[in-house]
């Protein structure tokens, strides 16, 4: 499973990283100035919200509407600790990190 982590300022936790990996063929990360378009080549992309940064924020929210719009499926959305949600995600669409440590790497086993 490829996987591609976009993250804004803040950078992903290693215990974070390392469980992303075990689920993964091969990981790789981008930060992000702006939004973004959603990558159509990989099978998994993980959104890593921290504090309030506005450019993974505008980038989430363009990826969950072109999810819907497509059908893809192919999103995971990781908030740290009191990050703000995502415009339109259900509470049960996104990971709380660490917090839903165990239910992450459930997840995680099970796609790879």
């Amino acid at each position: 499973m490829r996987t591609v982590i976009v993250r804004g300022r803040v950078p992903v936790p290693e215990a974070l990283r390392e469980v992303i990996e075990r689920g993964s063929t091969s990981v790789q990360e981008c930060r992000v100035p702006g939004p973004t378009p959603l990558p159509r080549d990989v099978d998994r992309v993980v959104y890593f919200l921290a504090d309030d940064d506005e450019d993974v924020m505008a980038s989430a929210r363009q990826a969950v509407s072109a999810e819907r719009r497509e059908g893809a499926e192919k999103l995971v959305y990781v908030m740290a600790g009191d990050a703000p949600g995502v415009e339109g995600l259900e509470p049960a669409e996104c990971f709380r990190w660490p917090a839903d440590e165990d239910r992450l790497k459930m997840a995680s086993m099970t796609s790879a």
